[in-house]
C-alpha cells in the first residue's frame, strides 16, 4: 500500500480520531484520499457524526443507589 492508500479498518479508525481533533496531517490527507473512494468508510463517518452529536445531548440523571452499588461485583472486572 503507498503513503497515502490506507485500509478500512484505519480509515474508520483515523475518523474516530478526527472526532477527538487529533489527526495529523498525514492522517488527514490519508483519510480524505479514502474516503473520497470509498462510500462504506463515508457512511460510517457520517453515522459516527451522528452519534457523536447526538451524545452531546444526552443528560444522564438516574444514579445508582448505595445498595445497588454494594450488589456490584467490581473483582471481576
Amino acid at each position: 500500500m503507498g503513503l497515502f492508500s490506507i485500509t478500512c479498518k484505519k480509515a474508520t479508525y483515523l475518523s474516530s480520531k478526527k472526532e477527538e481533533g487529533k489527526l495529523s496531517w498525514i492522517e488527514k490527507i490519508q483519510l480524505s484520499s479514502h474516503l473520497a473512494i470509498c462510500s462504506f468508510c463515508r457512511l460510517f463517518e457520517k453515522q459516527s457524526q451522528i452519534i457523536a452529536h447526538q451524545a452531546k445531548h444526552v443528560e444522564c440523571t438516574d444514579k445508582l443507589s448505595e445498595e445497588a452499588k454494594s450488589k456490584m461485583n467490581w473483582d471481576k472486572l
